[in-house]
């Protein structure tokens, strides 16, 4: 079955999800270019705060996890860090919390590696494909709740 055909069979939100996850996975791996990651980041919390005070649709886990992981086969360079970022983007635009967190570990020639993941109501979103146990946590921007979000700016 070709690409077309499986958009196609697609539910109409289904469609939505993948396309806004397209766009948002395409600006933030581009904007990392150009942007430092966490003036980004902040930029990306703060269009998600705005539209949650009126949003009223919201996906499942599982279909955002989904479409973020059939967007980066389509998209170069999305690696760990945009899929964490376009991750918690989507899953505050959908009022879920989203802990973002980016490790480091040395791998087997005692290389420093880095790696970024998302989680969510205790299950990972993006980022889950490696051991994350081997990775210490640098950073985890943990909140309660959604409005806490809000806060940060």
């Amino acid at each position: 079955m070709n690409r077309l055909q499986k958009f196609n069979q697609l539910s109409r939100p289904e469609k939505l999800l993948f396309l806004q996850t397209m766009l948002v996975l395409t600006s933030v791996t581009l904007g990392l270019r150009t942007i430092p990651w966490l003036k980004l980041q902040r930029l990306l919390l703060k269009l998600a705060n705005w539209h949650t005070r009126s949003a009223v649709r919201r996906v499942s886990l599982q279909s955002i996890t989904r479409s973020i992981r059939a967007a980066s086969h389509y998209i170069p360079k999305a690696t760990c860090l945009p899929q964490a970022l376009t991750a918690q983007h989507l899953l505050i635009w959908n009022r879920y919390p989203a802990d973002f967190q980016i490790g480091v570990a040395k791998d087997v020639n005692g290389k420093l590696e880095a790696h970024a993941w998302v989680t969510s109501q205790d299950k990972i979103i993006v980022g889950g494909e490696r051991t994350i146990n081997r990775f210490v946590s640098l950073t985890v921007m943990e909140r309660q709740s959604v409005e806490d979000y809000g806060k940060l700016f």
